[in-house]
């Protein structure tokens, strides 16, 4: 059978993809290597910014509401609360399940334990492979994460640049710690370039920490000396487990003719924060949305996704990279200064939710925008910065020292 469009990848930008292109008339067809419930390596944190662009709620898999952050430093840290929610805890086992039956409710084909092996792109339609069968579509979308093949199976190097996190679930003895019944833990600075976590979710406790790929060997010990900061012992972790968190680079493609990336198969990690379920959801909705007028013959290619992904995501994601750059220089000073004017909790906030971007922050307060973009380009030159920020492999510069702002 052939279909409009073949979404590999059944996680939260893939199901959203197929979902929508379901909603808007198109066949699709959905395949994972996975069967599911299948869990993923992931803390589980869904932003009320993310939630917010499904036409559904996700109370059926969330398991914590969250108003308040505990922030600290591998010592005694403080805690900013929010008269809004923030953040729904869920465990990516229920959250993708959830997200894939609403795509086959709208319509969508779902092939489980279907592992592409082959992939052939020819002007007007895509062939794929999998163990067992054999489909066509006109477009194909690759939703299948960091560690996808599609991309490389359609010939499309997608020259993503990789962080790296390690995470582990601990399941709190007697009563749940009331101190993290509707509050979240950062640990900021540690490790370099990341940060570390303390997510709760209905029994237990979520605890791990990210930081620049080439800490990887030491991330055990490290996530051993957070567990113990906590309060807990490194000893009672359970399902321990590493991932990559994909960014992209200035080279990182989005579309190459009738082939789409979306979400962490596209890098569309936010540096900031390593989170990566609100780009998975809104390059999901506008793949479709061009995917749609593609079939239609509304659009003559699919560069229009390439475009809207580019002016209003990846430019933010620019400026989140920014504000990571000019944080880790020197994190425990920005910690002093959140914990005596809550300056940086005014501006996280509505971020979070949605009601503000990094690059309106930066157009509101021009002048912290210039500093910011300054700072973060000596940081990625100068030697030393970059020792300080434990940057090893800085992207260079563009706004003063390469002149193309495309590639920021």
């Amino acid at each position: 059978m052939r279909y409009d469009v073949i979404v590999v990848g059944a996680g939260p930008s893939g199901s959203t993809a197929a979902r929508e292109c379901a909603s808007l008339g198109l066949s699709a067809l959905m395949l994972d290597k996975a069967e599911f419930p299948r869990d993923k390596p992931c803390g589980g944190a869904v932003m009320v910014r993310a939630a917010n662009l499904l036409p559904f709620d996700l109370s059926p898999v969330s398991e914590r509401t969250i108003f308040g952050m505990h922030l600290s430093r591998l010592s005694e840290g403080f805690t900013r609360r929010s008269p809004e929610e923030l953040v729904y805890l869920t465990q990516r086992r229920h959250l993708d399940a959830f997200l894939a039956e609403r795509a086959v409710d709208a319509g969508v084909t779902f092939r489980q334990r279907a592992p592409i092996r082959g992939v052939e792109r020819h002007d007007t339609h895509v062939v794929v492979r999998t163990d067992d069968e054999t489909f066509e579509a006109s477009t194909l979308v690759a939703a299948d994460g960091a560690n996808g093949q599609t991309a490389k199976l359609a010939g499309v190097d997608a020259g993503l640049l990789k962080a790296i996190a390690l995470e582990g679930n601990l399941t709190p003895t007697g009563e749940f710690p009331a101190e993290w019944e509707d509050v979240l833990g950062l640990d900021l600075g540690h490790p370099s370039g990341g940060y570390g976590w303390i997510f709760p979710k209905g029994d237990h406790l979520n605890i791990g920490l990210g930081g620049w790929q080439y800490l990887g060997p030491s991330l055990r010990s490290r996530l051993n000396e957070l567990v113990r900061f906590y309060g807990f012992d490194p000893a009672q972790i359970w399902g321990v487990r590493g991932h990559h968190l994909p960014m992209r680079s200035s080279s990182s493609p989005l579309v190459d003719g009738n082939f789409l990336l979306v979400g962490d198969a596209a890098g569309l990690l936010d540096p900031m924060t390593g989170e990566g379920i609100h780009a998975a959801i809104w390059s999901g909705r506008a793949a479709a949305k061009h995917l749609a007028a593609y079939a239609a013959g509304e659009e003559p290619d699919l560069a229009g996704y390439r475009r809207d992904v580019e002016e209003e995501l990846v430019s933010d994601l620019r400026v989140a990279r920014r504000f990571h750059d000019l944080f880790h220089l020197t994190p425990g000073m920005y910690l002093g200064i959140e914990q005596m004017t809550s300056i940086l909790w005014r501006l996280i906030c509505p971020i979070m939710r949605g009601e503000q971007t990094y690059a309106n922050v930066m157009i509101e307060h021009p002048f912290l925008g210039d500093i910011v973009e300054f700072v973060s380009d000596l940081v990625r030159v100068s030697p030393f910065l970059q020792r300080r920020s434990g940057l090893r492999d800085p992207v260079p510069p563009s706004r003063f020292f390469v002149g193309d702002a495309q590639h920021q």
